[in-house]
C-alpha cells in the first residue's frame, strides 16, 4: 500500500470510530436512569432495589467510559465494552426482587400512579424504545458507530421517558 492509500484508509477508519460526541450522548441515558431509580428507590426504601440500581448505573458508566477511551485515546478496554451484558441483567434482577419484596402498599401506590395518564404514556413510549434497543443489539455489532448512534438515540429518549414518567407519578 502506498502512503496515499494508507492516509485515505486512516481517514476512512477515523470516520468510523467513536467520537467524544457519541460518548457524551451515551451519558444521557445513564443520567436519566439514575434520576428515575433514585426517585423510586427513595419511595421503596429497599436495599436490594438500591443495590440493583447501583449495579446498573455502574454498568452504564462503564460503557460510557469504554466509549470515551475509544474516542479520546483510541483504547478498547474489552471488559468495559462487554460487561454490560452481564451486569445489567443481575442489576435488573435485584431491582425486581427489591420491588417485589418492598412494602406492598408503597408498591401498589406506585403501580397505580404508573398506569395513570400522563405517566402511562411515557412508560409506553419507553417500552417501545427499549424493544427498539433489543432490535439494535441484535442487528449491530457493539463497535458499529452508526448502530451506536441509533441505539443511543433510542436509549436516551426511552430513559428520558422513564424519568419523566417517574417524575409524574
Amino acid at each position: 500500500m502506498c502512503a496515499v492509500e494508507v492516509l485515505i484508509a486512516k481517514v476512512i477508519m477515523r470516520e468510523e470510530k467513536f467520537t467524544w460526541q457519541l460518548a457524551i450522548v451515551d451519558v444521557l441515558p445513564v443520567l436519566f436512569f439514575s434520576i428515575a431509580v433514585a426517585l423510586l428507590g427513595l419511595k421503596l426504601q429497599s436495599p436490594l432495589f438500591f443495590t440493583g440500581a447501583g449495579i446498573c448505573i455502574l454498568a452504564g458508566a462503564g460503557k460510557v467510559l469504554w466509549k470515551f477511551l475509544i474516542a479520546l485515546v483510541d483504547k478498547d478496554v474489552r471488559f468495559l465494552g462487554g460487561q454490560l451484558r452481564y451486569l445489567m441483567p443481575s442489576g435488573f434482577t435485584l431491582i425486581v426482587i427489591g420491588s417485589v419484596t418492598a412494602d406492598h402498599s408503597i408498591v401498589l401506590s406506585l403501580v397505580k400512579a404508573a398506569v395513570r395518564m400522563p405517566s402511562l404514556l411515557f412508560f409506553i413510549i419507553a417500552v417501545i424504545g427499549l424493544l427498539g434497543m433489543i432490535f439494535c443489539a441484535r442487528r449491530y455489532d457493539r463497535h458499529d458507530v452508526r448502530g451506536n448512534w441509533i441505539e443511543q438515540g433510542i436509549n436516551a429518549v426511552s430513559q428520558a421517558c422513564v424519568m419523566v414518567g417517574v417524575l409524574l407519578m
